[in-house]
């Protein structure tokens, strides 16, 4: 009578389970890093939108305050007086760029908030993901700027963020974009 040999039945075993195994923990490990880069950048849209809110208005009364002084200078300059190299002096910037600078254009404006807001964002998302190797190159944001600061109903700032992430999965060359939106009313003050 012979017996059977049991010899390596567990070798055989991990073999059948073990790429399983490792597929699942890899597959863990993908799911908690979107989870992790989809929540700080979540945390960073929506605290620079409450930044922006909230200070909106006091600037726009800085902004008013000086226009107001500077009107209140220049108004009793007479025209023969100031050359135009004063009044560049003064704005900071040439004529030429003045005159260039088209304000009914929503793009221009929108591109200018965009890119006022994207280095807040991504100084943001770099601190809430506390990894020096997560930088906030890959995303891009999106301004809506409000109608009026006055406290009307289209008194919202939108900012909207998307953040390319590069899966580091075995076998899988894929990137996933996470885009997150926040909207805040602005502060207009109490009256």
């Amino acid at each position: 009578m012979r017996l059977k040999s049991e010899n390596g039945s567990i070798t055989l075993e991990a073999a059948l389970v073990l790429p399983f195994f490792m597929l699942f923990i890899v597959f863990m490990a993908s799911i908690i890093r979107i989870s992790v880069a989809e929540i700080a950048l979540n945390k960073s849209v929506s605290e620079t939108a409450q930044i922006i809110s909230t200070h909106a208005y006091p600037a726009t009364i800085l902004s008013d305050q000086v226009e107001n002084l500077a009107s209140d200078k220049l108004s009793g300059i007479s025209t023969n007086i100031i050359s135009l190299e004063d009044v560049e002096k003064l704005v900071g910037t040439s004529l030429k760029e003045l005159l260039d600078f088209d304000p009914s254009s929503s793009n221009y404006i929108d591109q200018l908030g965009a890119s006022v807001v994207t280095p807040i964002v991504q100084e943001k998302f770099a601190d809430n993901m506390n990894s020096n190797s997560a930088t906030g190159s890959n995303i891009n944001v999106e301004v809506e700027l409000p109608g009026s600061i006055n406290g009307g109903a289209d008194s919202y700032i939108g900012i909207t963020a998307t953040y390319d992430l590069d899966l580091t999965v075995p076998f899988v060359d894929r990137t996933i974009t996470i885009k997150k939106q926040a909207y805040e009313r602005l502060w207009v003050g109490g009256y």
